[in-house]
């Protein structure tokens, strides 16, 4: 065999080894990281499972306890109430102005457009408005509390005190976010009609009364709108506050690792929730964009 056709039988096997060692290299990366949110979801579950199953024995319910889940129900819920008014009227008047515009270009009636107008605010967008005031004012407070008290070495303390951290720290919290959740959405869907139609009628883009407007929406009202709005609400307000909770907790070392702890809760929660609204539409409707299952 020719040196020339040697050298070159040589080169190929040498960049063929270091294509399959990247190759493997990439599989272990992609693996590890699959491994790790794997690891981190079964965490989550845990928790959140742990918390309910703490949450129906009333032993775990001492007065320490309930003052923890009272004062977080009060930051959590009632404080945040002007906050979601806010963003419930924002977003209500530009949904309903912007339906009954189109509803004027189309040439449909309101009969026809009240159903998916009610269904996508109460099934949707009100889950997830709620979602996101709970996240941005309280979900991250409570993973700056709960690590700093644990960079601080409270944590280990409330332990050597035979106080157990999961009863006293997080089951507490946990309930009050998923709550706050269901409450602020109820808030957020009503505000979002009464709003909608009150600059609608004003601006002279909703020309029915009130009463046929209203009466309209809660003929469409259901069973199943109901249930899949406690369900959304609350498996992903139980999420986000487990997260929330595990991410304060799993600082260790300063303080200086609390803000990255609380930057991580707000990411991970916010990806939770968008990933069990879209969970849990797929198995309310059978249907992912426009595949339908069974």
């Amino acid at each position: 065999m020719p040196a020339t056709a040697s050298r070159t039988i040589k080169r190929v096997d040498l960049i063929a080894a270091r294509a399959i060692g990247m190759l493997w290299q990439l599989m272990g990366t992609i693996g590890g990281i699959f491994l790790r949110q794997t690891n981190k979801i079964a965490s989550s579950m845990a928790a959140l499972w742990a918390t309910l199953a703490l949450a129906v024995q009333p032993r775990s319910w001492t007065v320490p306890v309930r003052a923890v889940f009272l004062r977080q129900m009060l930051f959590t819920a009632v404080d945040a109430i002007p906050s979601a008014l806010r963003f419930a009227a924002a977003v209500g008047v530009l949904l309903i102005v912007q339906t009954m515009m189109w509803i004027d270009m189309v040439g449909v009636s309101i009969d026809i457009i009240a159903p998916f107008l009610w269904r996508s605010i109460v099934r949707e967008i009100a889950p997830l408005l709620a979602c996101l005031v709970v996240i941005g004012r309280s979900g991250i407070a409570i993973s700056a509390e709960l690590g700093t008290m644990r960079a601080g070495g409270e944590v280990e303390v409330l332990d050597s005190q035979g106080i157990d951290p999961m009863t006293f720290l997080v089951m507490p919290r946990v309930l009050a976010v998923m709550l706050s959740v269901f409450c602020l959405a109820v808030v957020i869907a009503v505000t979002m009609v009464v709003t909608g139609y009150a600059v609608g009628a004003m601006m002279g883009a909703i020309r029915t009364t009130w009463s046929d407007f209203f009466g309209e929406i809660s003929r469409n009202f259901d069973v199943q709108d109901l249930i899949f709005f406690a369900s959304k609400t609350l498996i992903a307000g139980g999420f986000a506050g487990v997260i929330c909770c595990l991410e304060g907790i799993s600082v260790h070392g300063a303080i200086t690792d609390v803000p990255r702890a609380t930057s991580r809760a707000g990411i991970r929660a916010l990806t939770a929730v968008f990933a069990v609204s879209a969970i849990l539409s797929i198995l309310f409707y059978d249907k992912f964009l426009v595949f339908k299952f069974g």
